[in-house]
């Protein structure tokens, strides 16, 4: 009876305001392992050499892209580029290749730009130089890319894809760093967008499908990056060994149950169905107050006091709730398993209530 009024309490570290976006950069076995579709051919080869050599560890993907490519500027010509790189073999030389004169063609003319060349000069700046189409149409004088596509469909010149390029920046530290702080000073400039956003990813998870298929991609995540998991558990210990949160987090789960009284009864209907279908758990519980106040009375009244407050549901005042986490804490650390019956004694009142 004692132990049909005790509940699991629970906290989830309070969200940063300003959370940080700065993740760990990608190495090149996970880039092999997970992102090999998006390298070039000669790329990827030079990849897999790298990875199994011991000198390569420091390399970032955008080193060794620019490695391969780099020979592109040493050449003199079309030509030497296309004995080099076959896969630029269906490139055309850019003074040829139109028929038309338009307004763009006038513009490149005037520039100085349509003559031999051009279309070797393209190639450096996209694969060595990583330009982006965008700067490389205000070099050349054009309007937009939009008017540099044009050029590049009729020269057959490709450009590496934009989710190649962003893996290159993913790769790199440094530039890592710098979209980071992009990432964090637009969402600080555009509060509306990102509840939205928060607001939409809260309606998609409502569904058990999307939020089980999250959660296998999580526990792939972590058993693929056991480091990260420990770095979890030591900033969440870290921030509830601080009195301050705790409080600020009790103080958050009460004004809520306040504002959606709805839910903290659903809540209080779940949690009632999860314990009374295990009442296995109630007994291991129930033996273990026992042993807990064995050798302090005082303590056991208060605590009997706590649990018949509670079956009453009246209001538990700071000290009531003190002792009573303290006393969940040993009970669930002299019993691990209460953890993983209680969870999927939840599951199953999420799926039935």
């Amino acid at each position: 009876m004692i132990v049909n009024s005790i509940n699991l309490i629970t906290y989830t570290p309070q969200t940063r305001k300003q959370p940080n976006f700065e993740g760990q950069p990608l190495n090149l076995n996970q880039v092999l392992k997970t992102r090999s579709k998006l390298l070039p051919a000669r790329v990827l080869e030079e990849v897999k050499k790298v990875t199994t050599s011991k000198g390569g560890s420091t390399l970032t993907l955008k080193d060794i892209h620019s490695k391969v490519y780099a020979p592109l500027l040493e050449c003199k010509n079309l030509e030497d580029a296309q004995k080099l790189f076959p896969e630029f073999s269906e490139v055309k030389e850019a003074n040829t290749s139109f028929k038309r004169v338009t307004g763009n063609i006038k513009k490149l003319k005037e520039n100085g730009y349509l003559k031999e060349g051009l279309s070797l000069k393209l190639l450096q700046d996209f694969w060595v130089k990583l330009k982006t189409q965008d700067e490389v149409a205000q070099e050349l004088g054009l309007k937009n890319r939009s008017a540099l596509g044009w050029i590049l469909q009729k020269t057959n010149i490709t450009n590496p894809s934009s989710n190649y390029r962003t893996l290159m920046m993913s790769t790199d530290p440094e530039i890592n760093k710098v979209i980071a702080s992009k990432t964090t000073a637009w969402n600080a400039a555009h509060p509306d967008l990102m509840r939205a956003h928060n607001k939409q990813a809260a309606q998609y998870m409502k569904k058990s499908e999307h939020r089980e298929a999250h959660s296998q991609r999580m526990k792939k995540h972590f058993d693929e990056h056991p480091e990260r998991r420990e770095q979890i558990s030591k900033t969440s210990s870290l921030y509830w060994s601080d009195i301050n949160n705790r409080i600020l987090q009790s103080k958050r789960g009460k004004n809520y149950a306040l504002k959606h009284p709805e839910k903290a009864e659903l809540s209080r209907i779940r949690s009632k169905a999860a314990w009374d279908s295990i009442p296995e758990v109630r007994q291991i519980m129930s033996n273990f107050f026992k042993e807990y106040v064995a050798e302090d009375k005082v303590l056991s009244a208060r605590l009997r006091n706590v649990f018949s407050k509670r079956s009453k549901g009246q209001t538990l005042t700071d000290y009531d709730q003190m002792i009573l986490k303290q006393f969940n804490k040993a009970c669930f650390e002299a019993h691990p398993e209460i953890k993983t019956m209680l969870s999927e004694a939840y599951k199953v009142t999420q799926k039935d209530i």
